[in-house]
């Protein structure tokens, strides 16, 4: 009786600590940080594994909000378009940003404020489970500089104007420049997926226009508080055409900072603003 009378409480034990037990895992807060990191994807419409990037994207940008500016660039590599496409995405300066940037292992595969991480054997990152975390740890450093942007368009000859002003908010030095990407969402064009073409998907964050230089407009060797930079861009946007459209469209602006390796480089701050308001 007295081995049956240890027995039941035992099995009761084991039972108890054998239940599943629900987790709860916290909302997402975002850092408090006026800081965007900007997020460069190598993708393609011939790019079977691309849709899993996209996807991705647009979870970063549903999480990150403002802090976050994303483009896409569809240079040559698996970017050929499908046999019904309507739209070719590939373009000479994609294809010079690729590049700049890589090599990479395969698309997607993004830049994250084009930094080279420790451990890591390409610039690009193709590994789609990490690229949230290295948007937050880009959060956790402060915003060296502020970039403010005004814009007008004009909607009877569609002409672009954006003026950019670049403000530190402590001395620093480097070999500093400003480049300007013209993006485009909400495209709607045959996609290669792992189980067959997506006739109708949405491309999103698409490069349509490179503004600046591919290397970025030259800036100073040096940003100093109360010393604003003021540059001025100005492009006609072509006829809309299921594309070009201008709803769809914004103007990403960001400060790249060249180090004294060649390659070595660093965004220090970016900004997106519609194209129209």
């Amino acid at each position: 009786m007295r081995r049956l009378l240890l027995f039941v409480p035992l099995m009761v034990l084991l039972f108890v600590s054998c239940e599943e037990q629900e987790v709860l895992i916290p909302d997402y807060i975002p850092p408090d940080s006026d800081r965007v990191v900007l997020v460069e994807e190598f993708t393609g419409a011939s790019c079977p594994n691309c849709p899993a990037g996209g996807s991705e994207l647009r979870s970063l940008k549903q999480r990150f909000g403002n802090n976050i500016a994303i483009v896409g660039i569809h240079s040559s590599f698996l970017a050929t378009p499908r046999s019904n496409s309507k739209y070719d995405f590939r373009m000479i300066e994609a294809d010079q940003i690729d590049q700049m940037l890589g090599p990479y292992l395969g698309k997607p595969a993004a830049t994250f404020n084009r930094l080279n991480f420790a451990g890591e054997q390409f610039r690009p990152i193709a590994n789609i489970g990490a690229w949230a975390g290295l948007v937050a740890s880009q959060l956790e450093s402060p915003a060296l500089i502020t970039i403010g942007a005004d814009r007008t368009f004009n909607n009877e000859n569609r002409e672009l104007n954006v003026r950019f002003t670049i403000e530190s908010r402590e001395s620093i030095d480097g070999d500093f420049s400003f480049t300007v990407y013209l993006t485009e969402s909400g495209i709607i064009d045959p996609q290669l997926s792992q189980t067959g073409v997506i006739e109708e998907y949405e491309h999103n964050f698409v490069l349509r226009k490179v503004l600046s230089s591919i290397n970025g407009d030259p800036m100073t060797n040096q940003l100093l508080p109360g010393e604003g930079v003021t540059l001025n861009y100005q492009f006609t946007i072509p006829q809309e055409d299921g594309w070009w459209v201008v709803d769809n469209m914004s103007v990403i602006g960001f400060v790249t900072n060249h180090g004294s390796v060649s390659g070595d480089m660093e965004v220090i701050q970016a900004i997106e603003i519609s194209v129209v308001e």
